[in-house]
């Protein structure tokens, strides 16, 4: 919840704007009163859209859905113009948090509440679907939590059952969001009451366990566990398991009705009198919170010089925006298309949801639009991997891959420039190479997206920002003439960049990118560095020692004299706990440098020495991966294995294959990027089952 800017109106129809819940690319909602004090969210849509004729159509066609879901468990609608120069909507505002901020924040619910919720839920679906409705995306994020109960939200996507067969000429929809979204619609089946029920199972294995019954990761890694395998429900009470083991069917046909479930859990419930009524005390007191500040923010009205109450919790002082039917998400406003290969769930929601900072703004860099316009226009209409024509595969220097923007874009860098790829959609997004200079290093990509980086053999370090096109160049003296001996590394912030120098004098550098310092940080020369995923450290490889360094204050917390290859990302930090992976040519060595514990060694098959080209690990994780030559002489090349080293053992996974050059883990850890050794493609694959989710190049 924001104050009103200078640009804001301060009324829009009957209703005084009292704050700002929310933004999107479509609209901003608004915190209101109308003219009997009653609060209300009220959105109006931004004004390019109001002058598109099928805009207006489809707002209109979203009012008339929300009006045909009535009931004690769904927002009412209270006002609209849609025929307005621009087009507004008013609901009940619920002051209260989500479903999942709340188990985010306070943990799962207990079973009592659990069925309330779900009595509740069904009971507003059993309303829509007897009116000729679905929801189509029904989730935890879907569903807020008020005193009175669980209220049902946000219908952009909804369509009534009447519209499947006359849809035809419109643009093609698949609604859902992974986790929670029916199995049947990623074949591309038109979504039924039946999806509905299987979304609300998947709400109510999260209130009760805190994780969807599909588990947690990439969406491409996700929606393969809901096609292919049984729900995980070990952790549900067994008085629910068989009801919601049935309605996850992977047949629709197999599931109940909500009415079916609503009849087997003891019919309809009325409204709560208050939260203790149906939720724990603790987490009853938190909801009521919510209301509470939000009276507050009501009753100090900024408009009147008077602050608002800054003492809210992260989730509450914002939920009351997802409150909104049709929430600042793109659902029906902007359609949803197919992915490229024909299935999966939309993109809309992901892109919409994806690097929105407290202030509305953009964190990452994912579309094209945010990049300047050489890069942008240069990208190309099929995603392209250079080939062996481009350089000589015998180096060291190839494609290496890493996802940026949040998993959102995977980054190709080579010898020849950067390609920023939207790799679920199939398509380019930016490209940049054309003007380089000549480059010493292969170029990193930073954590955000907005950024890249590389060594160059005219000195220095040269940074270009991706969003306006312009270089910087720093620490211009450093002369680098080796490719693999001199990389760098982002901060995971973005903001700095650790440069080391290989076998120069130079030392280690540490780049503040705002400020433009470049300090030393280690005089020794060094190989391969790597932050720990919350920052705090840095590792560095000396050839001769493993050392990291504690980023705040440049105090070495760590040092083990030992022989290490030099090996791409030969040194890792996986999480914040302290575990630290290094390469040696005996194998991969594990340590916590914090415990300063003595160093166990993990071996890959057959007898050393092992060429080990690569160290990935998947930050957050126990999870690692190396590429490696099983045998210099014998000519094998290209293995590439995954490790779990709290327990020192390897895993099955998909890069359990020969021919190997590179990968990259996305953040989220069900999906990694494999280059095979052509470098003419890149294989997508789920890190759990081997299978190739796409083959793209």
């Amino acid at each position: 919840m924001h104050d009103l800017s200078p640009d804001d109106p301060r009324d829009i129809g009957p209703y005084r704007l009292l704050a700002v819940l929310g933004s999107g690319g479509m609209g901003r909602v608004y915190l209101a009163t109308g003219a009997d004090g009653t609060l209300a969210a009220v959105k109006s849509v931004r004004a390019e859209f109001a002058y598109d004729p099928g805009f207006r159509a489809r707002f209109a066609r979203e009012l008339d859905l929300a009006g045909r879901t009535l009931g004690p468990f769904t927002p009412r609608v209270l006002d609209s113009d849609p025929a307005a120069r621009i087009p507004w909507m008013a609901t009940e505002y619920v002051a209260g948090p989500t479903l999942h901020e709340l188990v985010r924040e306070s943990g799962p619910l207990p079973e009592g509440a659990v069925r309330f919720l779900l009595r509740a839920v069904a009971s507003a679906l059993e309303g829509m679907h007897g009116n000729g409705l679905v929801h189509r995306d029904l989730k935890p994020g879907n569903v807020m939590v008020a005193a009175s109960g669980p209220q049902v939200i946000d219908f952009g996507v909804s369509r009534a059952l009447e519209e499947a067969e006359s849809a035809e000429d419109e643009e093609t929809m698949v609604a859902g969001t992974p986790g929670y979204t029916a199995p049947e619609l990623y074949g591309g089946a038109e979504a039924s009451s039946a999806a509905d029920v299987f979304s609300l199972a998947g709400t109510a294995v999260y209130a009760l366990t805190g994780t969807g019954p599909f588990g947690e990761g990439h969406p491409s890694a996700v929606a393969y566990r809901i096609t292919r395998l049984e729900p995980d429900l070990d952790s549900v009470p067994g008085n629910l398991r068989a009801l919601l083991s049935r309605c996850l069917a992977k047949d629709p046909g197999d599931r109940p009705t909500a009415a079916g479930v609503l009849e087997e859990l003891g019919g309809p419930v009325d409204p709560a009198g208050s939260a203790p009524d149906w939720l724990p005390a603790e987490v009853a007191r938190k909801v009521e919170g919510v209301a509470e500040e939000h009276r507050e923010y009501v009753s100090r009205d900024p408009r009147n010089g008077s602050a608002p109450s800054r003492r809210g919790r992260s989730w509450a002082v914002g939920a009351g925006a997802a409150a909104l039917v049709l929430a600042v998400g793109a659902g029906v406003w902007a359609g949803s298309a197919r992915n490229a290969e024909g299935n999966g769930p939309p993109r809309e929601e992901a892109t919409a949801q994806q690097g929105e900072g407290d202030d509305g703004e953009a964190d990452t860099c994912s579309r094209p639009e945010e990049f300047a316009a050489e890069y942008a226009q240069a990208a190309r209409d099929r995603f392209e991997v250079p080939g062996e024509d481009t350089y000589d595969l015998d180096l060291a220097v190839r494609p290496t891959l890493g996802f940026v923007a949040d998993g959102g874009l995977l980054a190709v860098s080579h010898p020849t420039g950067v390609a920023l790829w939207d790799w679920e959609a199939g398509t380019e997004v930016a490209f940049t190479g054309d003007s380089l200079p000549e480059l010493a290093g292969t170029p990193t990509v930073s954590p955000d997206g907005c950024r890249f980086a590389y060594t160059s053999r005219e000195g220095g370090v040269h940074v270009f920002d991706l969003r306006t096109g312009e270089r910087a160049v720093y620490a211009e003296e450093l002369t680098i003439d080796h490719y693999d001996d001199d990389p760098l590394a982002f901060s995971p912030d973005s903001g700095k960049i650790a440069v080391s120098q290989g076998f120069s004098s130079h030392g280690t550098r540490v780049i503040d990118l705002e400020t433009g310092e470049v300090e030393t940080v280690l005089a020794e020369s060094s190989h391969w560095p790597a932050y720990s995923p919350d920052g705090r450290y840095l590792a560095l490889n000396l050839q001769h020692a493993v050392v990291v360094l504690e980023t705040a204050t440049g105090r070495e917390v760590f040092r083990r004299e030992e022989a290490t290859e030099l090996a791409r990302g030969s040194i890792a930090v996986p999480n914040d706990e302290g575990d630290l992976l290094y390469l040696t040519r005996e194998g991969i060595a594990h340590v916590n440098f914090l415990a300063e514990d003595e160093p166990r060694l993990l071996r890959p098959e057959g007898e050393p020495p092992h060429w080990f080209k690569e160290l990935t690990a998947v930050p957050g994780t126990d999870l690692f991966h190396v590429v490696y030559e099983a045998g210099i002489l014998n000519g094998d090349s290209g293995w590439a294995v995954s490790w779990d080293f709290s327990t020192g053992e390897q895993v099955v996974a998909g890069t359990g294959e020969r021919d190997t050059r590179s990968l990259a883990a996305h953040p989220a850890g069900g999906v990694l990027a494999v280059l095979p050794p052509e470098a003419a493609s890149v294989r997508i694959v789920d890190a759990t089952t081997s299978d190739v989710l796409a083959e793209l190049g």
